[in-house]
């Protein structure tokens, strides 16, 4: 549900005539809207997890390796990830500066991984931090 909720609010938009548009019969840039008006969008049992730079690299490669992506990086210099309490799944949002752009839903196997990675760093005996 969360999922359905967050994509199509990024896929529809309104056309400056007032009806309803698909994304990919507008511009060619990736869906974005601030980020304040994502989350009052949701409900408390909705929450947003900013990814450390090691998750962060992790899932752009994910999306760069993906076939059901565009080609080139990512639409954001960083990402969130969105859950729902009861949930299994989450969303990745891409962020660029207060923008959230082009959700992609993730299943529960990725969402493991992700909470597996923590900075990305690495100590002086080759241990992440």
């Amino acid at each position: 549900m969360l999922q359905r909720a967050i994509v199509a609010g990024f896929v529809l938009g309104l056309h400056p005539t007032g009806t309803i548009a698909l994304a990919a019969n507008r511009t060619p840039s990736p869906p974005c809207k601030p980020l304040a008006k994502l989350w009052a969008e949701f409900d408390s049992k909705t929450h947003f997890t900013t990814l450390t730079p090691g998750q962060f690299h992790f899932v752009e490669g994910l999306y760069v390796g993906s076939p059901t992506t565009p080609d080139g990086l990512p639409p954001g210099d960083g990402a969130l990830l969105a859950t729902h309490d009861g949930a299994k799944n989450g969303i990745i949002i891409w962020t660029r500066g207060r923008l959230a752009c082009a959700p992609i839903p993730i299943n529960e196997k990725l969402m493991n991984l992700i909470a597996g990675i923590k900075t990305g760093a690495l100590d002086g005996e080759g241990n992440e931090l």
